[in-house]
């Protein structure tokens, strides 16, 4: 074979070769995404669609509801729940004796036991789209529902419990937002985004805490 037959047979194998590169680029940039934003974390196992509903205390009465609609009753928490994969939260209502009714807001999130499409290659882009519209890699979580007592003795009692709820509202969101910052690509949700959830369930607590009620016991004589 000719220098010149050579050369040509290299030069038309390129594009080839370099679409194998890019397919194989491709195939790995979800796993490069999700290793840092799990920042060393084992991947966890795909969600199997069923959530755990709580309350502090326990045994209070609980009412989840999606779109409107009734999904589930539970008589006595805990409980389980079905939920289906999609974009929309879902809303848990809980009641007890002796408690004010709460109701807090599940917001489903990235499930790192699913494969998240980058929006590389051929194939890539478009299932990167379908995965954020539909939905269809997000998850929802265990939730624990907590009651504020129906009134509180004092002031300093309320505002005492309250700051511990807030606390650990946040710290039920310190995860998400790290991972969102640590690797954006491997969310669907913006770390300013979580950031926005996470106050918007601050400012629902606020709300409550207006509302609740200081009763002092009567003193003795």
């Amino acid at each position: 074979m000719t220098p010149h037959a050579t050369a040509m047979r290299r030069f038309a194998a390129a594009p080839a070769l370099f679409g194998l590169l890019l397919l194989g680029a491709c195939g790995t940039r979800h796993i490069e995404v999700d290793n840092r934003a799990l920042d060393g974390q084992p991947k966890p196992a795909a969600w199997n669609g069923t959530i755990t509903v709580s309350s502090d205390p326990a045994g209070a009465r609980c009412i989840v509801t999606r779109d409107g609609t009734e999904v589930a009753r539970i008589a006595a928490t805990p409980g389980n729940v079905q939920l289906a994969r999609g974009n929309s939260p879902a809303q848990v209502t809980c009641s007890a004796p002796g408690r004010m009714d709460t109701t807090v807001t599940l917001r489903p999130l990235r499930d790192f036991g699913l494969h998240h499409h980058q929006p590389t290659g051929p194939f890539g882009a478009i299932n990167h789209r379908e995965d954020i519209a539909t939905g269809r890699v997000r998850r929802f979580e265990n939730v624990t529902v907590a009651l504020p007592p129906a009134s509180f003795a004092s002031a300093a009692e309320r505002d005492a419990w309250f700051a511990q709820r807030a606390q650990a509202i946040r710290a039920g969101w310190a995860e998400p937002i790290a991972r969102a910052t640590r690797s954006q690509e491997a969310m669907i949700d913006s770390a300013a985004t979580l950031r926005g959830y996470e106050a918007e369930d601050l400012a629902a607590l606020d709300r409550q805490r207006a509302a609740a009620v200081v009763a002092p016991s009567a003193r003795r004589r």
